[in-house]
């Protein structure tokens, strides 16, 4: 958020300072819920867990969770807040999406046996489980506008491609955009609570709404998205 040693990670001087000035940034008394954001190798996790605590006690967020910390260092992080009996984990953001599986084998077992929801954050794999990418890349589109020349590359390499042509042919037979089965493959999992997607337009939002229409899948769904989306790399 700033140079010098307070600037990132999780202490209680950076947590307290950094919703303080979002707050004022966003005019706001309060935001609905407060996120440490990823893992710190230095600071003791206690130390993090009580400043979360702090921050709710002193009506600056009404709950709080953290994002991207695999499954050994939330188990952790939620033992913690047992023992020095501090404000709960409410919610877990971890990036989860077809194309990367990990929360499947790190993660959900410690979310749902401790009973904390998961939002993962880019469902689609930053637009490339959408239309948008089926072809090329559009002038107008994130990948060409912020990604670097590698990851607009990923989009346009060959198995990428085949894979996500594989995946719109499902999709079709669904009666669903690819973005639409995207998220409901997430969302029919019982740990998944709901999805962060990102938008640059009132149509994106409306198309994965839509998703909620259809979360069903049959086993032979299932079987041909893992097939593609778990291919090893040739």
């Amino acid at each position: 958020m700033w140079p010098g040693p307070y600037g990132e990670w999780l202490s209680k001087k950076y947590l307290v300072a950094s919703l303080d000035q979002s707050l004022k940034r966003l005019g706001l008394d309060y935001v609905d819920i407060f996120y440490a954001h990823r893992p710190d190798p230095e600071t003791p996790l206690e130390e993090t867990m009580a400043a979360l605590d702090l921050i709710v006690k002193q009506g600056k967020a009404l709950y709080v969770g953290v994002s991207n910390f695999p499954g050994a260092h939330f188990e952790q992080a939620v033992q913690i807040t047992k023992t020095m009996n501090l404000t709960p984990i409410t919610i877990h953001q971890p990036r989860y999406n077809m194309f990367d599986r990990r929360p499947e084998y790190n993660l959900f077992d410690h979310t749902e046996r401790n009973g904390v929801g998961v939002i993962p954050f880019s469902p689609l794999d930053q637009g490339k489980l959408s239309d948008k990418y089926l072809k090329n890349v559009p002038s107008d589109s994130r990948a060409a506008q912020w990604w670097g020349k590698q990851d607009q590359g990923d989009v346009k390499d060959a198995q990428t491609l085949d894979k996500i042509q594989r995946l719109n042919h499902i999709a079709q037979a669904r009666g669903q955009s690819l973005a639409q089965m995207a998220l409901a493959w997430l969302l029919r999992l019982p740990a998944v609570t709901s999805a962060l997607i990102g938008a640059s337009k009132v149509e994106q939002i409306e198309e994965n709404v839509a998703a909620l229409q259809n979360l069903e899948f049959s086993k032979e769904e299932l079987e041909a998205i893992d097939a593609i989306t778990l291919m090893p790399p040739k």
